[in-house]
């Protein structure tokens, strides 16, 4: 987990625990005394901050339908066995009537074009992630607010089972919102334009923080995740599709969700993203998404 941490440049934790007690020293060695190394960490290809995009925005599910267009005449299909891993994913989730699917992008791209394929209805491309946030609350970082929500109830509050779980974690979240009105006025609005009986938020993992921020504002919504932390097993029980957080980053750092689309706005109830302009980037994103379809 530590290892993953400084791969997505957050060194805080590493940095203190080491300072503090030589903590990630005495991890290493311990591993090393007993003859087994950490999990490989599956890093990410190529960073962010070095592709180019371009400069003009394009709304989300339309660029998602061109994009599956494009895809569907590509000759290259990608031979990335993890990709059958979520094809189950997908599945496991399933279909049913009078239930709205809201797959949280990036991460959960190949997923909606997977239930796109089936001509299901119902189905959602939130762009909801840090920056969005960042735009909605005018404040950086603001989801590391409502994840202290979640460890919060880990260390003080009573919680057996994902109902009381939940019952802490929910209320201390419209505490929280309460700070950023606009932001909690866009996100209701958008559950508000949904009109199905029960909503299904979908998402990678790890710790749930946006499917239970979309919770807090919507009685109706319920989590489906890949996988979480080892210590919020018990918690999500069977709202997670398999116990191995190491399988994480492998979901995370596909090509098409990490880098082919990056967020630039949202407006009316709809997201705006721009496309990546790298030529490897989109090769490999084409050849993902044609082996969804196939």
């Amino acid at each position: 987990m530590l290892d993953d941490l400084i791969d997505e440049v957050y060194t805080e934790l590493n940095e203190k625990l080491e300072e503090s007690y030589h903590g990630i020293s005495k991890l290493r060695k311990y591993l090393k005394d007993n003859h087994t190394d950490p999990f490989p960490i599956c890093r990410k290809p190529i960073a962010e901050a070095d592709i180019k995009y371009e400069q003009r925005d394009f709304e989300l599910v339309e660029a998602i339908k061109e994009l599956i267009e494009i895809a569907e005449k590509s000759a290259n299909i990608s031979d990335n066995v993890f990709l059958t891993e979520l094809i189950r994913f997908c599945e496991w989730i399933g279909y049913e009537e009078n239930t709205a699917y809201i797959f949280l992008l990036r991460d959960a791209l190949l997923p909606y074009i997977y239930y796109q394929s089936k001509n299901r209805k119902n189905i959602y491309p939130w762009l909801l992630g840090r920056k969005t946030l960042t735009m909605l609350s005018g404040k950086e970082y603001v989801d590391d607010e409502i994840r202290a929500s979640i460890f919060k109830a880990l260390e003080f509050g009573d919680c057996c089972n994902y109902e009381d779980f939940c019952s802490i974690v929910l209320s201390d979240i419209r505490v929280a919102l309460k700070q950023y009105p606009e932001m909690e006025n866009c996100l209701t609005e958008l559950l508000d334009g949904i009109k199905e009986t029960r909503i299904i938020v979908i998402e990678s993992g790890c710790s749930g923080t946006f499917p239970l921020l979309l919770k807090s504002l919507d009685h109706r919504v319920d989590v489906r995740m890949f996988t979480t932390y080892p210590y919020l097993l018990d918690i999500y029980s069977d709202k997670i599709y398999s116990p191995k957080y190491e399988k994480n980053r492998l979901f995370e750092t596909l090509y098409s969700q990490d880098l082919y689309f990056q967020f630039s706005n949202i407006s009316d109830g709809h997201f705006f993203v721009r496309k990546c302009r790298d030529r490897y980037v989109k090769e490999k994103s084409l050849a993902e998404i044609k082996a969804v379809l196939k």
